[in-house]
């Protein structure tokens, strides 16, 4: 259901743009002062995330690894652009999502007796939360179709700020081990990535409208004591209200 989404979602995106092209080579102008966009949708794409833990246990160090796959989940952003050069407009918009994802555990337990014998153990952790706070930089080029239907194309940096659910420990009793529940954690990080998309608006009235973007975001972050750094981001798609002004 999601893939054919995307296919439409982009499919409408194209014939608009490609509408545009008769229109480019008479250099409408954009006569709007800006434009204030609020929109929702899904974020597509799925990314691997491998994290290595450590912490004390019998006066040794136990290492816990996890694998899991932080899966696609709906978003939402409100932006705001205004126009500083003929076509283009400079803005900021602000986007979130949130997703959960199921983890495998592999540990490595010191034995209380004996020392340098560690024991493999494992385990999983589900529902480990997953969230993007994203600030997109852009700087847009509109180009009017009609006198009701724009396209805006959009590039810039982007801001990640990140929380991911991250096991930090595996609880054991002896004799075994025998393995508890996971103990997670929350991570936060910073990250600066990259934004690109395409963005179409129909003016039902002078300042009101609605729209579609398609719009790709990437960004990495490395979580964990080590392991694999987690790709951020993905291709969005959606759609929303449009103002302008």
């Amino acid at each position: 259901m999601i893939l054919k989404m995307m296919k439409a979602g982009l499919l409408a995106l194209c014939v608009c743009a490609g509408a545009a092209r008769p229109v480019a080579a008479q250099t409408m102008q954009w006569t709007d002062k800006g434009f204030v966009t609020v929109n929702g949708g899904v974020q597509v794409g799925s990314h691997d995330l491998a994290t290595v833990q450590t912490f004390d246990l019998f006066d040794e160090t136990a290492t816990v690894a996890s694998a899991a796959k932080v899966k696609s989940g709906g978003f939402f952003d409100v932006g705001a652009g205004y126009r500083v050069w003929q076509n283009v407009a400079v803005g900021l918009t602000y986007s979130f999502t949130s997703s959960d994802s199921n983890a495998a555990i592999s540990g490595s337990i010191p034995d209380p007796i004996r020392t340098d014998n560690f024991r493999s153990v494992s385990a999983t952790a589900s529902g480990l939360q997953h969230k993007e706070n994203v600030l997109h930089f852009n700087a847009t080029w509109m180009m009017p179709v009609t006198d009701k239907i724009d396209v805006g194309f959009t590039a810039g940096p982007s801001v990640f700020f990140v929380k991911q659910e991250l096991v930090s420990s595996l609880p054991t009793t002896e004799p075994g081990p025998t393995v508890g529940t996971p103990v997670v954690s929350n991570e936060g990080k910073t990250t600066v990535g990259l934004n690109a998309g395409v963005d179409v608006t129909y003016l039902v009235s002078k300042k009101w409208g609605v729209g579609g973007i398609a719009r790709y975001t990437w960004g990495s972050a490395e979580l964990g004591d080590g392991g694999d750094s987690l790709t951020l981001g993905g291709l969005q798609i959606g759609g929303g209200l449009r103002m302008r002004f």
